[in-house]
């Protein structure tokens, strides 16, 4: 299946590149286990390009991050892949005018579930990967010490256990058939609920054992593709200053609330903060906590509406969940 997705998105690639300044995809990575972002600038690279479930990276980032990935002409368009979750940022992008629709061609990839690589460590450390295959069922490893299967369900990423929006919800041309969702949106929010249930102390107790852990390498502001006020984050500003470089929890405490709250109601859920944490903690959960509320009080999801406001950027004297 993957190689089918390969060939036919590399056929859509090579209709569409006149009209395309840059191609923003996947490739192989350093070994079977990884991809790793390419941008496609020449037609001859274009059979680089790869489609998998170890894909997972969501590419809209490079759309705002410093330097942006822009056209060199103006009568050509950027070329970007997205999943369900990435075509959400890219919405999310769009609303508040950081991007514009007419600047991209979008290519839409039905996601199944992506491969969490710490996940197939944790179950079997491997070592000189050579080959990756998979089906709708299985992973199969081959390495040095022979061939390892694992379940899907076992080792897909967290986020994508628990997705609603397997389907891009923004795009130009589609990559294959749409595929069913796994969850409805308001089931989507387990792994919160279970927090929610915990007393006081116990939710306390929680994060304050997984923000022990933090580095403050900025590893997750850096990879969230709704995280664009780097120029002036609270991390490194002065004047005014709100975080010293103290490495105590309390401060870990603060920069993380502080970031999840410059996203409550925009935090489009795709990951990225959480797949690069080197301590594996799963800050995603903060930001799922304020997408729920959100969505129970404003009724607001982000990301599914090109159209709508997002509710922290507007105001209605008239909110009928409050």
């Amino acid at each position: 299946m993957s190689e089918i997705k390969t060939k036919q998105l590399r056929e859509l690639v090579e209709a569409a590149f006149p009209e395309l300044d840059t191609v923003i995809g996947w490739e192989a990575g350093y070994d079977a286990l990884h991809t790793t972002p390419v941008f496609i600038k020449d037609a001859k690279d274009i059979g680089k390009l790869v489609w998998n479930p170890l894909c997972v990276r969501n590419l809209s980032g490079y759309l705002v991050k410093t330097p942006p990935v822009q056209s060199a002409d103006e009568n050509k368009k950027i070329g970007i892949f997205v999943k369900g979750c990435d075509s959400r940022s890219i919405v999310a992008l769009i609303q508040e005018k950081f991007i514009t629709r007419d600047k991209l061609y979008i290519f839409g990839v039905p996601c199944q579930g992506t491969i969490d690589w710490r996940r197939v460590m944790k179950a079997a450390p491997l070592k000189n990967i050579q080959s990756v295959k998979m089906d709708e069922k299985q992973l199969v490893v081959e390495d040095a010490d022979g061939t390892h299967s694992f379940a899907l369900e076992d080792v897909l990423a967290r986020k994508c256990l628990r997705c609603a929006y397997p389907n891009p919800l923004m795009y130009d041309v589609l990559v294959g058939e749409p595929v069913a969702p796994r969850v409805t949106v308001k089931n989507a929010y387990k792994d919160v609920q279970e927090l929610e249930n915990r007393s006081l102390e116990e939710r306390l107790a929680f994060w304050t054992k997984e923000l022990d852990r933090c580095i403050r390498c900025y590893a997750c502001r850096n990879a969230c593709p709704l995280c664009v006020c780097q120029d002036r984050c609270i991390a490194e500003t002065r004047e005014p200053k709100w975080l010293s470089q103290y490495m105590h929890t309390s401060e870990k405490f603060l920069f993380h609330f502080i970031h999840s709250m410059h996203l409550a109601g925009r935090c489009t859920e795709c990951g990225e903060c959480e797949r690069v944490c080197p301590m594996g903690i799963p800050v995603t959960l903060m930001k799922e906590e304020l997408n729920k509320i959100t969505r129970e009080l404003l009724n607001y999801e982000a990301g599914v509406d090109p159209n709508a406001v997002p509710p922290l950027l507007t105001f209605s004297p008239n909110e009928t969940g409050i």
